[in-house]
């Protein structure tokens, strides 16, 4: 009797000591994944953080350039005089790198004259847009077109390819058209036909997000500001001559066009300026990412500023 006894003691030990351990385990792993979980928020607050620091600072660094912007006509005379560098962001698309409680970030100062107005694009205009976001299809490219101008008309009426609050509900969506204006671009994507890639871009070819803005032009881009994609609005104009027209205005700011007839063959320059021109804009998006992730367009943090 004290043997069985003794076996069912031991056996009670075994199981409590097993279930002590199990619960042991389970406290461990969830203490563990809390403290990874805060981790993780803390990083990314930080990161959130860096990169607001990071738009304060394109945005002081644009101020210092339209304070000083007439010193860039003069950048070698003045440089020869006070011996340093004469260093202003001035807008463009390519950002300007800079290190900010040591990370490295790249900091975009793009003028919204680089993008096409949002509201009241004419309908060939839009065509041209969404072929050079890749829509190749024409079908596919009217879809879209007449899909938009559905959404901000105010009436009911279906344009041949468009879509109307009924094919919204017919999707199961819980929103039909909105019947006014746009007011901000991803708002895109609620629209039939347009998709994350179309609206973002990738593969070469720009995304509405390059080339749109409720801030935008009516009609030619600002060289300077333009997605280097956007220049594909010049029909087959071959790739160095893109990358010529970028490092051009990395290095300094195109004040007129004329500046790169040197660069654009005569075939295609007059093609350029029915689509771009030099220009301001009363409003500037301040875009900022880490350093080595500014090829990614998910990762960037943009803020738009009116410019008084």
């Amino acid at each position: 009797m004290k043997r069985k006894n003794k076996g069912f003691a031991l056996l009670a030990v075994f199981w409590i000591s097993l279930l002590l351990g199990i619960l042991a385990l389970n406290y461990a792993t969830t203490a563990r994944l809390n403290a990874e979980a805060a981790r993780n928020r803390r990083l990314g607050t930080e990161h959130d953080y860096l990169l607001r620091s990071a738009v304060v600072k394109g945005y002081h660094e644009y101020l210092k350039y339209r304070a000083n912007r007439s010193l860039l006509a003069k950048k070698d005379e003045v440089e020869e005089l006070s011996d340093q560098p004469v260093v202003l962001w001035y807008p463009r698309y390519e950002p300007w790198e800079c290190e900010i409680e040591g990370v490295k970030v790249g900091i975009k100062i793009a003028s919204e004259a680089g993008k096409f107005k949002l509201n009241g694009l004419k309908i060939e205009r839009w065509r041209k847009v969404v072929e050079a976001c890749g829509v190749a299809d024409e079908e596919a490219r009217d879809g879209i077109v007449d899909s938009v101008l559905d959404w901000v008309d105010g009436d009911s009426l279906h344009r041949l390819n468009g879509a109307e609050s009924d094919y919204y509900e017919e999707q199961g969506l819980e929103y039909g058209c909105k019947n006014r204006e746009i007011d901000v671009v991803n708002e895109l994507l609620l629209i039939k036909g347009v998709t994350f890639s179309i609206y973002a871009g990738g593969d070469g070819h720009p995304g509405l997000v390059d080339l749109l803005s409720p801030y935008g032009r009516d009609d030619r881009l600002d060289i300077n500001s333009c997605a280097p994609a956007a220049l594909a609005l010049v029909e087959d104009l071959p790739a160095d001559v893109i990358a010529d027209i970028v490092a051009f205005r990395s290095a300094n700011p195109i004040t007129k066009l004329a500046e790169l007839s040197d660069l654009v063959p005569p075939e295609y320059f007059s093609l350029l300026k029915q689509f771009f021109t030099v220009a301001d804009s009363e409003y500037v998006t301040i875009s900022a990412s880490e350093a080595s992730r500014t090829g990614e367009p998910g990762n960037w943090y943009r803020q738009v500023f009116a410019v008084n």
